[in-house]
């Protein structure tokens, strides 16, 4: 069964108070913490053994600066009121899993500032994460994408700390569960990780894993095309060392799928890298790249990559002669990045509005919903059973007479007893006349409230999800976007004319956003700080104010005054002209700004008819599921209704 806490207490003896649940795992949930939210509490849902619980009080003694600027490490016992380890407080996690990062379609939702760089930082930062936990002695083991979260400035956070394998001079908690995908070859036979001693050897597998999912856009090293007989999972290629993008990845009968890039887009010293990680000699004296040399070599890559000419958002590295992005997005109709475009894009001709909406309006609304029955006009005669007993009960009640007889004529035989021959008299005449009805009506007062209960939810529920309110709100939204859509040149023309009119700032806005902060050299804001205030949205002198800059972690007062001074010394390079008019670069980020609220426009228009229809449908499957249960529940209280009238 599992506990519900609300409270605990930590390793001072003082009350720490929970609050809402922030997520649930298998094996705990974590919780809010009351008055200090940099931290939360995961409290196991049922009791962990003595060992697990001396494991949590070492890691707390074991808690360090550098370990908690990577890990959610437990930074204090929580303790039931018998002394019992429950759980544990950690600092508050930040970010979002490693997943929805390298992979494109949720990259782009996820993390649209993403680019190429910054895959490359968070593979760096995932390195330095690994390097951390294995110089203060300690070994992941359970590797996999939950556990890793990464935040809009790149840096990575590690998970369930509490699973790593834990070693001091005398003592060692193992880790007792991995993923096999994760795991390396020598591991993938293993049926139980209860027994077994984990190396930093077997981490550094994993780590070049993920950061090859990272480089490679979210593909698995080991998914590969199988060129032999039989089929080949994942684990299997992984044990048998057929490592898809190798050099002699063509012995092993296995190659890259289709519409993947190639290790030729990456600088020789990664590829090395890879292959040493990946390779049967992986086993042989421990040689499996350290996270310091994944560090070394994204660094270096960091600092020699180069931009597409064409899509701002392609940064890839220098040693390919043309952008692998616009190559690999046109074979596969998949956006990689959110990138602007620097020639406007044709319309979709054969998009007709009218035609669209044609099929809109074509579509029937479910209309209102029937009304709610009325139960007066439900006729139902009482229930035969209670008629049976109630006539019953009226003849017995007729006997209570006999009592009264009874004491009437020993009064008469005993005058002098008449107060306790009165009162036992009353006594049964009562006892008589209740005693066939006493429970009765009672009986039928809660059937009636209990069918009174059920009206009253079915009503709620059918004024509720019976109600054709979502149809209409959604042929409304498609209507505004109908007329957004009809105003789009309108709506270009007032923005150019607003451009000739703002001339000089539109000149001066111009000037700074063709600054951009990457090609700046700026003391003490290298590649990694670019990097943040990229994913800030802040890329050009245009970007940079005292407000946007300070919202940036890490960038207080000093870094924003140099960011400032720079953008001042731009500001003070720029020349008006009168002459120059608009510049061509605003008119097409104006027309690349209608193109994209065109295409919107038209996806939503085009879909509406199939979403009204769906939506239409929708409501009419719940009309017809939940209407018998109305009347049901209408006949159930008009009969409860009628059994209490009767009686």
């Amino acid at each position: 069964m599992m506990r519900v806490v609300t409270s605990a207490i930590n390793s001072k003896g003082k009350v720490v108070y929970l609050e809402n649940e922030l997520g649930r795992g298998g094996e705990g949930s974590v919780y809010a913490v009351r008055a200090n939210s940099n931290a939360v509490a995961k409290i196991y849902h049922q009791a962990i053994t003595s060992e697990k619980q001396d494991k949590i009080r070492m890691m707390v003694n074991m808690k360090s600066d550098s370990l908690l600027k990577f890990t959610t490490w437990p930074t204090d016992i929580l303790t039931d009121a018998k002394g019992q380890v429950i759980g544990f407080l950690m600092p508050k996690l930040k970010g979002k899993e490693i997943h929805k990062l390298y992979g494109p379609k949720t990259r782009l939702l996820e993390f649209q500032n993403a680019t190429y760089s910054f895959l490359i930082h968070t593979a760096a930062n995932l390195a330095r994460a690994f390097a951390t936990v294995h110089e203060n002695g300690h070994v992941i083991g359970d590797i996999n994408h939950g556990n890793f979260y990464v935040s809009d400035q790149a840096t990575v956070m590690l998970l369930d700390c509490d699973s790593f394998q834990i070693g001091t001079s005398n003592r060692l908690f193992k880790c007792e569960v991995g993923i096999p995908m994760y795991q390396p070859p020598e591991l993938q036979e293993i049926t139980s990780f209860r027994d077994l001693t984990r190396t930093q050897n077997h981490d550094n597998f994993g780590l070049a894993l993920f950061i090859f999912l990272l480089l490679f856009m979210g593909r698995h090293p080991f998914a590969g095309r199988y060129l032999g007989p039989g089929e080949m999972p994942i684990e299997k290629a992984i044990k048998e060392y057929r490592f898809a993008y190798s050099s002699s990845a063509q012995g092993m009968l296995i190659q890259p799928p289709p519409g993947t890039i190639h290790m030729k887009t990456i600088p020789d010293q990664l590829t090395g890298l890879f292959e040493r990680a990946f390779s049967k000699e992986s086993l042989r004296g421990d040689t499996r790249p350290k996270p310091k040399e994944w560090i070394e070599a994204l660094d270096r890559l960091s600092d020699n990559l180069i931009r597409c000419s064409h899509k701002e958002g392609h940064i890839f590295s220098s040693v390919n002669k043309g952008c692998p992005w616009c190559e690999l997005e046109q074979k596969t109709g998949v956006v990689l990045f959110h990138a602007t475009i620097f020639a406007t894009s044709p319309v979709n001709s054969s998009f007709a509005l009218h035609q669209i909406w044609k099929q809109i309006l074509g579509v029937t609304s479910p209309g209102l919903p029937m009304k709610l029955p009325t139960l007066s006009s439900i006729r139902m005669e009482p229930d035969y059973k209670l008629v049976k007993q109630f006539k019953r009960s009226k003849t017995r009640r007729r006997f209570s007479a006999i009592p009264i007889f009874i004491g009437f004529v020993t009064l008469l035989a005993f005058p002098t007893a008449w107060f306790i021959i009165v009162v036992m008299t009353a006594i049964v005449t009562s006892t008589i006349y209740r005693a066939d009805n006493s429970g009765l009506k009672q009986e039928f007062v809660k059937k009636r409230n209990e069918a009174q209960q059920r009206w009253d939810n079915i009503s709620s529920r059918w004024l509720k999800e019976a109600s054709d309110e979502l149809f209409n709100q959604k042929k409304m939204r498609l209507e505004k976007a109908k007329q957004e859509y009809e105003g789009l040149d309108q709506l270009r023309a007032e923005k150019i004319k607003q451009l000739g009119v703002n001339q000089r700032e539109v000149q001066l806005q111009s000037f700074l956003e063709s600054h951009r902060i990457d090609d700046a050299r700026i003391e003490g804001i290298g590649p990694s700080r670019k990097a943040t205030l990229e994913a800030f949205g802040i890329e050009t002198g245009l970007d940079v104010t005292v407000h946007t800059v300070r919202q940036v972690p890490g960038f207080g007062p000093t870094y924003t005054r140099k960011l400032l001074e720079w953008k001042n010394s731009i500001e003070r390079k720029f020349v008006f002209n009168p002459k120059q008019g608009i510049p061509q670069s605003d008119i097409v980020n104006l027309d690349r700004d209608i193109l994209a609220q065109r295409k919107k426009l038209e996806q939503e228009l085009l879909s509406g008819p199939n979403q009204l229809l769906q939506i239409g449908n929708q409501i009419k499957a719940r009309r017809s599921a939940l209407w018998p249960e109305v009347e049901q529940a209408a006949r159930e209280l008009a009969q409860e209704i009628s059994n209490i009238q009767y009686l």
